[in-house]
């Protein structure tokens, strides 16, 4: 699965699953959907398949999605990345955000 198609699917997924994703982190980067283990990390398959933690579903879409986010496809997909590398939103969306 692409990440692009988990970013698209988040208002229906699980809040209690975690993205992981190979780098570079784009919207073609391969990611899936996990939980975490029982100590709270990446499951050791994921990590040792070159998966890295991105961001928790509910941190995607409550916390970037439910912000100032333009509506576009590809806007949603650029603040999500953003904000799992930066743990912030881009400076231009919160501007967008505010101008609404």
């Amino acid at each position: 699965m692409k990440l692009a198609d988990i970013v698209a699917g988040l208002e229906t997924s699980d809040d209690s699953l975690c993205i992981v994703a190979k780098r570079p982190w784009t919207e073609h980067s391969e990611a899936k959907l996990v939980c975490f283990a029982e100590d709270f990390r990446i499951p050791e398959e994921a990590r040792s398949a070159g998966y890295e933690y991105f961001l928790e579903v509910s941190t995607a879409r409550d916390e970037v999605l439910s912000g100032p986010v333009a509506p576009s496809t590809e806007q949603r997909l650029a603040a999500v990345i953003y904000y799992a590398e930066n743990d912030a939103f881009p400076e231009r969306l919160i501007t967008l955000g505010s101008s609404q």
